[in-house]
């Protein structure tokens, strides 16, 4: 049991009450205690900057805590911006107080009009090597420097900053910490000191708000100081802010957990509509900045909004409206169940991605398999494709509002999301011609349906574009099958074999499994010594010839087993596959059937399209394994043309796509014409003269007797009459 709760129960109510009552009166001060000063060898030199304006009431308290630090202070500056109280005077009189110690004062005669410009001031005038800017209302313990400074002990450290007490203008605890403040990011990140990476520190705290919300708490490290304040200037609220950020960007930051320094919070403080406008604008300007320049996780982003959201709704629709555009957006995908292998879900996650490392916030809905939960969902798919920057949810019951929702799958996701209600934009992701993975009738027809529902289409590859927008009148869009090129390339230290390799599906229709292994039997049969590999798929399968099953292999592997290969075989008999792209990056030339789906995207230099018959696909392997001038040329080829398609390219288009979308703006139509020009390679005698290979074999089957036959008409008659 926990000791409040104990207390609650054991204690009387009005002894509770007092106690209560004490702590919320408890007062902080700098004078209970009295500390020696601590001696160092070579002190850093910190100078202290105190600027001031009508803080006559605290002025005392505050020149008394510098002077009170037992780390050994390097000089102190007052600043006076004009005030209009008696603090000129009070400053003079508390400095009576320490005959021994040098001041410098500055005293403005006319007001700067900007606490910027006294935090410009300070870092022009001081000469120390770092700054600590001590706001004249605020006031810190004795053992705060001495705390801080251990952070610039480590290098690259450029900003040390403490814990900050809340008081107010009676040094009474309102908070001993302000920790509560950050809690929306993190309940445990501000519990111990700490020393982070900047860029680190930027995208998991500042990203989302100011987590340094008193500058009296920080000590600088000299710099750029005074160029970066400038820019601050534009800020009316969230200077100080843009400042941190912009100075962890070159360099770590230093947490002491200790609440050192005291923040004090003025009662008479009010915020208005007009304050909250402006507040609510500059928040935005910074997280819209941020994204932009760091690559921010989902739950990044969406802790931003959680930091906005509550300011929205204090100001007006029309402001609102205004700032809009610079709100992250949210995107969410439905997608069927993850497929090993599967590089249809592959390419979904990796656009996710992107979008996510663009600025947006995405989450990913898995349809319901009544087995899995979100946390084994997430991890699945990040064994099967990676690692995933979105969140994951099972089911299709959507957990947000969301700006843009891309359905990706036929039927389905299509259905849930025409039938969805206030989305502002609706999408579909299209990678392939889905109709075709089912017969003729019903089910075809449904499935084609989807694509009259009018979402804004995007595909991978402009056949799907032509043949939808063409047939379907539905509006598209395409971005071009490109490859990691950092994974697939053309390696040195790889040998190369006089060998085939075999995307090899048989759980897929499409794959035409049946119709490449018939094409491979008749390669065998006559280049007996070629060594056959397939690929893709955990089935086992026995073969009627030489072959080694690699199954589902890393994608790294798959670009060793291409350059090590002196042809491919990738057939898809509905969208073009990703896989031949991939074959030539690494310098593989690739062979594909001569259909519709193949002729818009795919070049006729790096790959032979076959009739789609197996003599055509066999005579296509062949003729490339025959002659190796055109193993070379078709290698080259194949490497020049995808250099100008790296996977980021495809991203890009991809992006501008979505973007249009969210900005309402038409996207163009493309021109699309066929790529491939060259004429299907057919078979050669050569390959027709040992087809019978492939040719169904008949089996004669003896006629069944007439007391067979009079057997079964009674085991028929007698299941009838048992009601079987």
């Amino acid at each position: 049991m926990k000791i409040r709760e104990l207390a609650r129960r054991v204690l009387p109510y009005e002894m509770r009450r007092k106690y209560m009552e004490s702590k919320k009166n408890q007062t902080v001060s700098i004078y209970k205690k009295k500390y020696s000063k601590i001696e160092i060898v070579n002190p850093k030199k910190v100078s202290v900057v105190i600027p001031n304006y009508n803080y006559e009431k605290f002025i005392e308290e505050r020149i008394d805590s510098v002077v009170l630090q037992t780390y050994p202070v390097y000089e102190i500056i007052i600043l006076d911006d004009a005030s209009t109280d008696h603090s000129v005077k009070k400053i003079k009189e508390v400095m009576k107080k320490y005959p021994d110690v040098k001041f410098r004062t500055i005293f403005n005669k006319k007001n700067g009009g900007s606490v910027f410009s006294q935090w410009q001031k300070a870092f022009l005038e001081s000469k120390g090597d770092y700054v600590w800017i001590a706001e004249a209302d605020d006031s810190c313990s004795p053992l705060f420097l001495e705390n801080v400074m251990k952070g610039f002990d480590e290098k690259n450290v450029v900003l040390s900053y403490a814990e900050s007490m809340r008081i107010d203008e009676y040094n009474r605890i309102l908070s001993k910490s302000c920790r509560d403040w950050m809690s929306g990011i993190s309940t445990t990140r501000w519990n111990h000191s700490f020393i982070h990476d900047g860029e680190e520190e930027i995208k998991e705290a500042l990203s989302v708000c100011n987590t340094i919300p008193n500058v009296s708490a920080v000590v600088f490290k000299k710099g750029k100081q005074v160029e970066l304040i400038e820019k601050a200037k534009r800020f009316k609220i969230s200077g100080d802010w843009f400042l941190y950020y912009k100075l962890l960007s070159t360099g770590k930051v230093s947490y002491c957990a200790k609440s050192l320094n005291y923040f004090r919070k003025h009662s008479q403080s009010t915020s208005t509509v007009a304050s909250k406008e402006v507040e609510l604008e500059e928040v935005l300007i910074i997280q819209q900045e941020i994204r932009n320049n760091y690559l921010l996780t989902t739950e990044q982003i969406r802790k931003q909004g959680m930091r906005y959201g509550v300011i929205s709704t204090e100001v007006s629709p029309k402001f609102l409206k205004k700032v809009e555009p610079m709100m992250a957006k949210k995107i969410a995908w439905i997608i069927p169940h993850p497929i090993k292998g599967s590089g249809g879900i592959r390419t979904m996650i990796q656009n996710a991605n992107f979008l996510s490392d663009s600025g947006y916030e995405c989450d990913i809905y898995v349809e319901e398999d009544y087995v899995n939960d979100s946390d084994t969902l997430r991890k699945q798919i990040e064994e099967y494709y990676g690692k995933c920057h979105c969140n994951v949810y099972v089911g299709i019951a959507m957990r947000k509002q969301y700006d843009l929702v891309f359905a990706t799958y036929s039927i389905l996701t299509a259905d849930y999301v025409y039938a969805m209600k206030n989305v502002k934009h609706k999408a579909y992701f299209i990678q392939d011609f889905e109709p075709w993975f089912e017969p003729m009738g019903g089910l075809y027809l449904e499935m084609e349906r989807t694509y009259r529902y009018g979402l804004q289409g995007i595909s991978i590859g402009n056949w799907l574009t032509y043949k939808i927008s063409t047939e379907f009148h539905a509006p598209m869009t395409s971005f071009p099958f490109c490859a990691d090129l950092k994974v697939y390339k053309k390696l040195k230290n790889v040998k190369k074999e006089n060998a085939i390799c075999f995307i090899y599906q048989p759980e897929k229709a499409r794959r035409c499994s049946k119709l490449g292994i018939q094409a491979l039997l008749l390669v065998k049969e006559l280049r007996p010594d070629v060594k056959i590999y397939v690929y893709g798929s955990d089935v086992d399968t026995q073969f009627d010839f030489d072959v080694e099953n690699l199954h589902i292999i890393p994608i790294t592997e798959c670009n060793e087993l291409y350059n090590k290969c002196k042809v491919g075989l990738c057939i898809s008999s509905s969208n073009p596959s990703r896989i031949p792209f991939e074959m030539m990056a690494a310098g593989l030339p690739v062979v594909d059937l001569y259909r519709e789906n193949n002729l818009y995207d795919i070049p006729d230099t790096g790959v032979l399209l076959a009739d789609s018959t197996p003599e055509a696909i066999a005579t296509a392997l062949i003729r490339i394994l025959d002659d190796d001038k055109l193993q070379k040329q078709m290698s080259t080829k194949g490497i020049q043309y995808m250099q100008d398609y790296p996977l980021e390219r495809g991203f890009q288009d991809f992006l501008e796509a979505v973007q249009s979308i969210l900005e309402d703006r038409k996207i163009a139509s493309k021109k699309i014409s066929k790529m491939y020009l060259k004429d299907p390679v057919m078979p050669s005698q050569e390959v027709l003269n040992v087809n019978y290979l492939i040719q169904p074999i008949p089996i004669a089957v003896k006629p069944t007797g007439k007391k067979m036959r009079y057997l079964v008409r009674c085991k028929r008659a007698l299941m009838r009459i048992l009601g079987r």
